[in-house]
């Protein structure tokens, strides 16, 4: 009888985690629908699979709704004095740490062709729970469109 009380009390544990278990919803890495759409301008990717990632009702969750690390709050482009571009992308940390990320921006002309200065990534560390902001300069006064590209350090 022991025995057996045992086993139940056994299989009762590993139930209920399983359980807990199956309404974790699973990530699809093969999921291409974002990779494979055409590139869009004046916009910003993340191109870390888990950076943006949203996590729903995950173990350890105890209430209902999505979980990001890292969100964007907005993003656009605006002159500078000297006639140039500047574009900025306003980060939000959902963590309770220091999020390092690197970012780099792509000039694009009118057409679609890459314009400006080759990009080059930049570090940036978004504060816990907080907020940050990423800007970079075009090089041209020629009217330019962009694509922010965002990636978790040393990835």
């Amino acid at each position: 009888m022991k025995g057996t009380s045992r086993s139940f009390f056994a299989l009762a544990i590993s139930m209920t985690l399983l359980s807990g278990c199956s309404t974790h919803k699973a990530s699809d890495s093969t999921d291409l629908s974002g990779r494979t759409e055409p590139v869009s301008m004046n916009s910003v990717v993340f191109t870390d699979y888990d950076l943006n990632r949203r996590w729903s009702r995950g173990f350890g969750y105890l209430e209902d709704g999505e979980r990001y690390r890292l969100s964007l709050v907005q993003h656009g482009q605006r002159p500078t004095s000297a006639g140039t571009t500047e574009v900025y992308v306003v980060l939000r940390n959902h963590t309770d740490f220091d999020y390092q990320v690197e970012a780099r921006t792509q000039f694009f002309d009118r057409d679609g062709v890459p314009a400006d200065v080759r990009p080059i990534w930049q570090r940036l560390t978004v504060p816990a729970n907080s907020l940050e902001t990423y800007r970079e300069l075009s090089t041209s006064t020629q009217p330019l469109q962009y694509r922010v590209e965002i990636r978790e350090l040393g990835r």
